[in-house]
């Protein structure tokens, strides 16, 4: 049987050491300082506070884990005369422990605000999930099925929105030039259709009340929604014209 190397047996010794007093045992009482007490979770904390180098040598040695506890006894004692000479209620102690609690107490907020945002995304993702899931399942072979617009279809569109598309691109296209676009577009539109159609269905299945003042007031201080947004069309440029000759 191979043995196992001094690295690893220190290794192995911490982590009899840190996880060995966990859960129940937390509370367990290393040592009495008078009227307070060291728990192992007191002692596993500082344990945590050193270099991984450090917490091996304590780990593995049964007299370097006593002489750490004897340091943190003398740490207590220290704390506690402190406080029989009232310091803890000296001004400028006062000052300094209200602005680390300030420091704190913001961290802790900036931490809360990010766990509040972590939780959205979360169920932001969830939902996401559920609709693309169901219409998947639902909704999938319909869309699936939806014709391609004909080319009668894209002149109709581009001839009803012509000024917009102008007044999108900033210059007067040609059908030609925004054709694949449009195509996409009112692909696009047909199967929003399907999904609109099923939407409605669930609706007419449902109980559902709306706050119209509520909406107007969330909605005052919005932009108002574009009724075409074309702002991502690209036109293809022409052929170059020949240099004339001289």
């Amino acid at each position: 049987m191979n043995k196992l190397s001094t690295a690893a047996l220190s290794l192995l010794a911490l982590l009899v050491v840190v996880t060995g007093c966990s859960k129940g045992s937390d509370n367990t009482v290393l040592a009495k300082v008078n009227s307070s007490s060291i728990t192992a979770a007191d002692f596993r904390k500082q344990l945590e506070s050193l270099t991984p180098q450090m917490q091996q040598a304590v780990a593995a040695d049964a007299t370097a884990r006593k002489e750490f506890l004897e340091d943190l006894i003398g740490i207590e004692l220290v704390v506690q005369e402190a406080k029989k000479l009232g310091l803890d209620k000296d001004a400028e102690f006062q000052k300094s422990m209200d602005a680390r609690k300030k420091e704190i107490d913001e961290y802790r907020k900036q931490l809360d605000q990010q766990r509040a945002k972590l939780d959205q995304q979360l169920q932001d993702a969830n939902k996401d999930e559920l609709f693309n899931s169901v219409l998947k399942k639902q909704l999938g072979e319909k869309i699936g099925k939806v014709a391609a617009p004909t080319d009668q279809e894209v002149k109709d569109y581009y001839a009803k929105n012509k000024a917009k598309i102008t007044a999108a691109v900033g210059k007067q296209v040609s059908l030609k030039e925004i054709e694949p676009q449009l195509k996409a577009r009112l692909q696009q539109e047909k199967r929003r259709e399907v999904y609109l159609a099923f939407a409605k269905e669930l609706k007419a299945k449902a109980t559902i009340s709306i706050d119209d003042k509520a909406l107007e007031t969330a909605t005052a201080s919005m932009a108002k929604p574009q009724e075409l947004d074309l702002s991502n069309i690209t036109i293809k440029p022409g052929p170059k014209k020949e240099a004339a000759a001289k």
